[in-house]
């Protein structure tokens, strides 16, 4: 007896609408802005946007996870295949960082991540929504300097990648001194002496 081959079942519920996911994260930008991270609330964040509370669910696990991702969106998350020069656009991703922590919404939550413990939702949140995304978008950047020759391969590209977001994120969580586009372009200068 021929056996056929397994159909691929169809994925379960509605298809996620990006309509909706963009009315759920302007709604916690919004939240944000005028209140901070402690005000991005599930309920808040429904009443908002219009939507149920199971539908925000579809999208993330928890209020921190969406808070994230609009601030994330908030700091601009780089474009790997941005047409301008490879070592501009990692320069204009890092100072979007910058950007975004030197205002309001970002001082809100560098103050709550700084102050929250290691295994909480929010601390999570950062890690994954924020910490994840712009090392994979800093190291796709840096793949094409190194594809275009603007710097020699880095020995490590791991280490790399520490020596750039270490600095930033030890003056986020201590607060000892300002994130700034200045302090962007020593890090750049330090770990990779090249300009293009």
């Amino acid at each position: 007896m021929t056996r056929q081959a397994p159909s691929h079942a169809a994925p379960r519920g509605r298809p996620r609408d990006p309509r909706t996911r963009a009315a759920i994260l302007a709604a916690a930008r919004a939240l944000l802005e005028r209140g901070g991270l402690t005000s991005v609330t599930i309920e808040a964040i429904a009443q908002k946007a219009e939507v149920s509370r199971p539908t925000i669910y579809r999208y993330w696990p928890n209020a921190p996870a969406v808070a994230m991702a609009a601030f994330l969106e908030t700091a601009g998350a780089a474009n790997a295949g941005s047409p301008c020069a490879p070592l501009a656009a990692l320069r204009a991703h890092l100072h979007a960082l910058a950007d975004a922590f030197a205002a309001p919404t970002g001082r809100s939550v560098a103050a709550m991540v700084a102050a929250a413990q290691s295994e909480t939702e929010l601390a999570k949140a950062f890690r994954n929504e924020f910490i994840a995304r712009n090392r994979d978008a800093t190291r796709a950047l840096l793949m094409r300097c190194i594809a275009e020759k603007v710097i020699a391969p880095p020995e490590d590209m791991e280490l790399s990648l520490d020596l750039i977001f270490g600095p930033l994120f030890y003056r986020l969580l201590m607060g000892h001194a300002p994130i700034t586009r200045g302090f962007v372009d020593q890090l750049l200068a330090a770990v990779i002496p090249a300009d293009d």
